[in-house]
């Protein structure tokens, strides 16, 4: 009964990060992001490491391939090559470490280390030969008096640990990326990751210990390989939905400021309608932002200096006004300004003004631009604002 419950949860398991390493992969075609196509490659060597570790397909595999262990060499190179991605990760999520130069050095220094021990860990497999019969539960125990083999899960294991302390060195420290002031949106990953580095570390002692207890003939810590496996599957689990937090987060946030962003596109442009999105467009926000800035740029022969007037004239007696984005209230109330004197200019027929009648340019970064766009969108139904157009409409 234990098989079939572990290949139907390693298959299920395997669905999942396979799904979305897969996801993440078709946007990096389009991305040209480092992290997200490394994101992308660890979800998908994690997914493979799932499969092949679900006993049936261990089996079969090894059975297809004429070497019943082969899967057990295929899955320790595959869990290693995700650390490796954990190790490049943390590397690129630090500032000062992700300069060409300094990733030169990084992948001067660390390819060779985990390309040796990969090389190492096939060549002592084929030194073992190992005919049968497969143990996909076992193997590390089961193959422990084979000397070859042993030596392989020594070299498999020691790898890892230098992997695993390496990456946590990356996070942790003063230096750290975990401390870094500028990267709050990577604290709760980067925490989650630690916990992930955690069962990784019981993962080998307990695999270590069991092994080496095996080697010299003594059976009885076995069981420590079932909870070093248990270990170390939390540790994939754990590690890749940190991975995926800060993606996720990012796409609610970018979703949230579409819809923020709505009614300022109905004012821009004029229509009653709005731009659909869907979980998968990820470039809905860009395009809805372009059409924002073009629309505004369309209404400029509409503004008015009086605007700008009429908002500092409400805002400077209050007692908060330092508490008052007035930048975003101008320039809300300078979009509905336009677009009434547009319509109006619409519906009489008249001739559109040669240029604005006086409205700086934005100086805004495009970095800043959508943040900026936002929070313009959040100031359209302002009182302020209502009232600057009713006080202009008096005017007028």
């Amino acid at each position: 009964m234990l098989e079939p419950a572990l290949t139907a949860a390693n298959l299920l398991i395997f669905a999942v990060c396979f799904a979305v390493g897969t996801a993440k992969a078709a946007a990096a075609r389009a991305d040209r992001d480092a992290t997200l196509r490394i994101t992308a490659s660890v979800l998908l060597c994690a997914s493979m490491v799932y499969l092949l570790s679900a006993p049936a397909v261990y089996r079969a595999v090894g059975t297809a391939v004429g070497s019943p262990s082969l899967p057990s060499l295929v899955v320790n190179i595959a869990i290693l090559v995700c650390v490796g991605h954990a190790h490049a990760l943390t590397l690129l999520w630090h500032p000062r470490r992700r300069t060409p130069e300094a990733l030169r050095r990084a992948v001067v220094l660390w390819l060779p280390v985990y390309g040796l021990a990969i090389a190492a860990m096939s060549v002592l497999f084929w030194l073992a030969d190992l005919p049968g019969p497969a143990f996909p539960l076992s193997f590390a125990t089961s193959y422990a008096h084979v000397p070859a083999a042993c030596a392989m899960e020594m070299v498999y294991l020691a790898a890892l640990v230098t992997g695993v302390v390496a990456t946590v060195r990356q996070c942790r420290g003063p230096d750290g990326v975990i401390a870094l002031p500028g990267r709050p949106d990577l604290q709760d990953s980067l925490r989650l990751f630690q916990l992930a580095v955690g069962l990784d570390l019981a993962y080998v002692g307990c695999t270590a210990t069991a092994v080496l207890a095996a080697s010299q003939g003594y059976h009885t810590l076995d069981f420590l390989t079932a909870a070093g496996s248990t270990a170390s599957s939390s540790s994939a689990l754990v590690a890749s939905y940190g991975l995926a937090k800060p993606a996720l987060a990012a796409r609610a946030v970018e979703r949230a400021d579409h819809d923020n962003l709505i009614p300022l596109w109905q004012t821009v442009t004029g229509s009653t309608e709005w731009p659909r999105l869907t979980w998968w467009n990820r470039y809905a926000l860009v395009d809805i932002l372009a059409e924002i800035l073009d629309g505004t740029y369309r209404l400029t022969p509409w503004m008015s200096p009086a605007v700008a007037q009429a908002v500092d004239a409400l805002v400077e007696p209050r007692s908060d006004k330092g508490d008052i984005d007035v930048a975003s209230l101008k320039a809300a109330a300078q979009i509905r300004y336009a677009r009434q004197r547009r319509d109006a200019a619409v519906q009489l027929r008249l001739p559109t003004p040669d240029a604005s009648a006086g409205t700086p340019r934005s100086t805004t970064a495009p970095t800043h631009e959508r943040a900026r766009q936002v929070a313009i969108a959040r100031h359209l139904d302002d009182p302020l604002v209502k009232e600057a157009l009713a006080t202009l409409d008096r005017v007028a």
